[in-house]
């Protein structure tokens, strides 16, 4: 049975970044996407400027630049994904996705024994290292992605409805992202309230996505993508990281 020198539970830019330096790497991924940490939660439409140091981080900024994905102070969250499998195509990375880490045992000789569910079922991974990429924050925003003629007209109005909401604009035109602080951490019970009192509100505004972001108190850790703002810069970290623990 292979044994993989590193285990990662998360997908993300830093996970993929420290398996491109690093092969004999696996992935684990619960979630059938491997852009967790920017595109899924929708988590920031502001672009800031990075430039690769590596040959590595300047192919995966070539992916996303053909897609033109970066442009006015702004990111095209929802075309990341894209441009991230467009790397993966091309890059032999071991990624696993729905699948789940249910339990990890270390035997005597050091070599971690982890069961992980897939749709095959049960199976046993083995590796030498096991390294945790999620985000453990537990202080989320909700962002909501929404549509509308004129955000002059609906600004003040969702801003006064969330307490301590804030809205910016999202890649296209016509299009805005509201960030409401949740304090509660039940993403449906969360997500049924704003739809309430949206509704309620009777703005011309109309909802077409929400995703939960989670900016923790104490902030995400430098092996999360939730620690960076730029996807490029997440994915370079993880690979430089690679880089100097394998030397």
């Amino acid at each position: 049975m292979e044994v993989y020198n590193t285990l990662i539970i998360g997908s993300g830019y830093f996970s993929v970044g420290y398996a491109a330096a690093c092969p004999g790497t696996v992935i684990c991924e619960e979630q059938q996407i491997c852009d967790t940490g920017f595109y899924l939660p929708l988590r920031s439409f502001g672009y800031r400027h990075y430039v690769p140091k590596t040959e590595e981080g300047q192919r995966l900024l070539r992916a996303f630049s053909s897609l033109s994905l970066f442009g006015q102070e702004q990111q095209n969250t929802n075309g990341f994904e894209f441009a991230f499998c467009k790397y993966l195509a091309e890059r032999p990375v071991q990624l696993l996705l729905k699948c789940r880490v249910i339990y990890v045992n270390r035997r005597p000789d050091g070599v971690y024994d982890v069961t992980v569910q897939t749709n095959e079922g049960l199976t046993h991974l083995l590796a030498r290292e096991i390294l945790d990429t999620r985000d453990r924050a537990v202080a989320p925003y909700i962002t909501v992605l929404f549509v509308c003629r004129s955000i002059d007209t609906v600004r003040e109005r969702l801003c006064g409805a969330f307490d301590g909401a804030h809205v910016e604009p999202a890649f296209y035109a016509g299009r805005y992202a509201l960030h409401i602080p949740a304090h509660v951490t039940d993403e449906n019970r969360i997500k049924l309230a704003i739809y309430e009192k949206w509704r309620a509100l009777d703005v011309d505004a109309k909802i077409l996505y929400m995703a939960p972001v989670r900016y923790g108190t104490a902030g995400p850790e430098p092996t999360c993508d939730g620690y960076y703002e730029n996807p490029i810069e997440a994915f370079e970290a993880g690979y430089l990281y690679g880089k100097e623990r394998n030397r």
